[in-house]
């Protein structure tokens, strides 16, 4: 079984880290909240560990945020939250001051710098489109302004700035607070750009999942209603798609071509075995099958397709040639159609021709006039010596 991700739940008393580890870990919200309380007690480690997963996690969607709840009953009183909330900061301070021997005069800078990225990271949440809303922009320059004042504090207040620890703490501060404001905004955008990229693959994986479909099953099935008549065309057919099907499914692939004009060649003579015409591919130069150029072969099979269903003709006339570019013909001198014409929710040409080559880095065009016939030209940037 998948362990269940981590998130920080929207309804929180500040980051959500102690909530959100009570939700993944299965553990009551205020035992986890003793422990981090307590661990602030050591040079305030429970505080660095708190921000550290505050910075490095992102808080749950609307989607995941009925799997992020705390089961009624178990939450803690506001005050109490509150006590928790200080005692903590409190405790890292105290102890931190103790272990380390700094005194007031660092460590309140740094409660400043904490204290400004608390509130800059509460707007950080909202999401990176959320932040030129006016009330997260406002939140943001009131925690640089905290930010800046601590790093100001330090500067103004050290015994002797000249000497070399004054100026490297100084420094030091300068550093934190440019990181504690930078570092989770860098992550936010990133976490946004993974996640545009993902959804970009997955919409490009369902759109050629639906030309597949496309090319194959509908179009098989179109062809069984019209010879439903026939019991051994139709189990002929059925058998036919269900191996292309299986091999696509199961092997990743619907033939051991290896270059375009054997996939051509293939392509063709499973569209003369459906529709019983002569397709004849002519081919001058060559190119090895890579996913672009298999690509534009099943955009070529698809206009093979519709030549054969829809021109009225007995025979479909392909052409590719490797210049440079891949480019490949295929006419027919059938009756023609106008692009106005097709239904919007027909997916033939937009999707499993146009659609399909340009998702690859080329370009696909169709001319067509009725009485006349039609040609579909594909073009794509191939290297020719590979």
């Amino acid at each position: 079984m998948m362990y269940p991700k981590f998130y920080r739940p929207r309804k929180r008393v500040v980051g959500g880290v102690a909530s959100g580890l009570a939700v993944h870990l299965k553990m009551d919200v205020l035992t986890i909240r003793l422990v981090l309380l307590v661990s602030c007690l050591f040079g305030g480690l429970g505080l660095v560990f708190y921000m550290g997963t505050w910075m490095m996690t992102k808080p749950a969607t609307a989607e995941q945020e009925a799997s992020c709840v705390i089961p009624e009953g178990t939450e803690t009183p506001k005050g109490l939250n509150l006590i928790f909330v200080i005692g903590g900061i409190a405790a890292a301070v105290l102890s931190f001051s103790a272990f380390t021997g700094f005194q007031g005069s660092t460590l309140v800078p740094a409660v400043i710098v904490g204290v400004g990225a608390l509130v800059a990271w509460q707007a950080y949440d909202q999401g990176v489109e959320a932040l030129l809303r006016p009330r997260n922009t406002l939140t943001i320059m009131v925690g640089v302004i905290l930010v800046f004042a601590g790093i100001f504090f330090v500067s103004i207040n050290w015994a002797d700035p000249a000497v070399f620890g004054a100026t490297f703490t100084a420094v030091l501060f300068t550093l934190v607070g440019a990181a504690v404001l930078a570092v989770p905004l860098l992550l936010q955008m990133w976490r946004r750009l993974t996640e545009e990229r993902d959804e970009k693959a997955k919409a490009e994986e369902r759109a050629e999942i639906a030309s597949r479909i496309h090319d194959s099953v509908l179009q098989t099935l179109a062809l069984i209603q019209k010879r439903s008549e026939e019991p051994m065309e139709v189990a002929r057919l059925a058998r036919g798609q269900e191996r292309e099907l299986r091999q696509w499914l199961f092997d990743g692939k619907t033939a051991s071509s290896t270059t375009v004009s054997q996939a051509l060649e293939l392509a063709a003579g499973e569209v003369e075995d459906l529709y019983g015409i002569r397709i004849a591919p002519v081919t001058v130069g060559d190119t090895p099958m890579t996913d672009e150029t298999q690509a534009a072969v099943f955009a070529a099979r698809e206009a093979m397709v519709n030549a054969a269903k829809h021109a009225h003709v007995s025979s479909v006339d392909v052409y590719s040639e490797v210049f440079g570019d891949l480019e490949i013909f295929v006419r027919d001198r059938g009756v023609g159609f106008n692009m106005s014409d097709i239904d919007p929710d027909r997916h033939g040409v937009k999707d499993s021709i146009l659609g399909r080559v340009e998702r690859v880095g080329g370009v696909a065009t169709v001319k067509s006039t009725p009485g006349e016939g039609t040609e579909v030209h594909i073009k794509l940037p191939v290297d020719s010596k590979a």
